[in-house]
């Protein structure tokens, strides 16, 4: 695939190998930048050295704020914002997947427009933000190119329209040293962003054409041994996903993947969605047209029914190794009550983009079927 850039929203994204280079006319003019990261992910992929290179060339003086954890919290948010702070940043490099991808987002907000992280998810307003430059390291976010931040408050798990990023980097060499596990889970996040969008009552053709090519990409390459061709796909259809999401916003399978990694911050995001996603697909599928579109291109298969479509996709993640539950993360049944109170109460707005009504039964047997 030969690199390209696009524009979307507000941001600027330049994907393909070494497209990082792309970075080096915006930060030439850059006094100091803070570098956001999680521990590990940042400096095994090589981004992280390739960033400090092009900062240490243009003589832009930077600290590194390393603490960001997956399913980030308001109290980190606030942290990182007094971090940038104090150091009287200009920029915020975030180098990272979905969690330090919305944490930046956030706390770019908090930097120059006050607050706390909290107030931004009771509905405070932006005024101002700092420039935000993002290197993706997951095919799963699509958070480098939409507006939407995820941050847990207590154990509420909620999604804000927060801003875009001002130029975002895909780069595949930077997923190559994704585990197993996180492949698979990056992978599935992607595929209910486009899932989940098509199948919205704000759908459109255009997410329509994006989700489909996405689905069918995750369904081609995701089986096969991760080389750089098969990152390329996989983060391709991530971020085409990404657009989808950001025009029809996700619905049921995120809003219980919510609820129950805000009760236990131990699930990975993309776990989640895969272990309750089989059943939701059922109950999905009973009422929209479009899911049977998208599974299509999934599974290279006419999908007849919705205890087809639930039986081929539970298939499909045990062909590329998937095989978790909600036992595996210490729930039980004794939990259904605090994801149902979570979900119709804190979470209900999700369950407004689907044009069926959801309900508490339906809620149950999906997490009986995920345990």
């Amino acid at each position: 695939m030969k690199a390209f850039h696009l524009k979307y929203g507000g941001t600027e994204l330049h994907f393909g190998v070494n497209a990082i280079k792309n970075l080096e006319k915006r930060l030439s003019k850059i006094e100091h930048a803070t570098i956001v990261t999680g521990k590990q992910s940042a400096r095994r992929s090589g981004a992280l050295d390739d960033i400090q290179g092009i900062l240490k060339e243009k003589n832009v003086e930077y600290d590194i704020f390393d603490r960001i954890r997956p399913n980030p919290t308001v109290e980190m948010s606030d942290e990182l914002a007094e971090f940038i702070w104090k150091k009287s940043s200009d920029c915020i490099v975030a180098v990272g997947g979905g969690s330090v991808i919305d944490t930046a987002k956030v706390s770019s907000v908090i930097a120059l427009s006050g607050g706390a992280a909290r107030d931004y998810l009771e509905g405070k307003t932006a005024k101002r933000y700092l420039p935000l430059y993002t290197i993706n390291l997951t095919h799963g976010t699509g958070s480098e190119i939409d507006r939407f931040a995820v941050l847990t408050d207590g154990v509420y798990k909620i999604g804000i329209s927060s801003r875009y990023p001002d130029v975002s980097i895909d780069d595949p060499r930077y997923t190559l040293t994704l585990p197993e596990n996180q492949t698979i889970f990056t992978s599935i996040d992607a595929f209910f962003h486009a899932y989940e969008a098509v199948t919205a009552k704000t759908s459109n053709r255009f997410v329509e054409t994006l989700s489909i090519e996405s689905a069918r990409l995750i369904g081609e390459s995701l089986p096969k041994e991760q080389t750089l061709e098969e990152k390329e796909k996989l983060l391709y259809a991530s971020m085409i996903a990404g657009i989808s999401l950001d025009m029809s916003p996700a619905h049921i399978v995120h809003a219980i993947e919510h609820a129950l990694s805000g009760l236990n911050p131990k699930l990975p995001h993309g776990c989640g969605l895969a272990i309750v996603g089989a059943r939701s697909i059922y109950w999905i599928h009973r009422h929209s047209m479009n899911s049977g579109k998208i599974l299509r291109a999934l599974l290279s298969r006419k999908i007849n029914s919705p205890e087809d479509a639930e039986k081929s996709f539970r298939e499909f993640l045990r062909s590329v190794g998937f095989e978790e539950t909600l036992d595996d993360y210490g729930f039980s049944k004794d939990d259904f009550g605090d994801v149902e109170k979570i979900l119709f109460e804190d979470l209900k707005y999700f369950l407004k983009r689907v044009d069926f009504r959801f309900t508490p039964d339906m809620l149950r047997d999906i997490l009986e079927k995920s345990l």
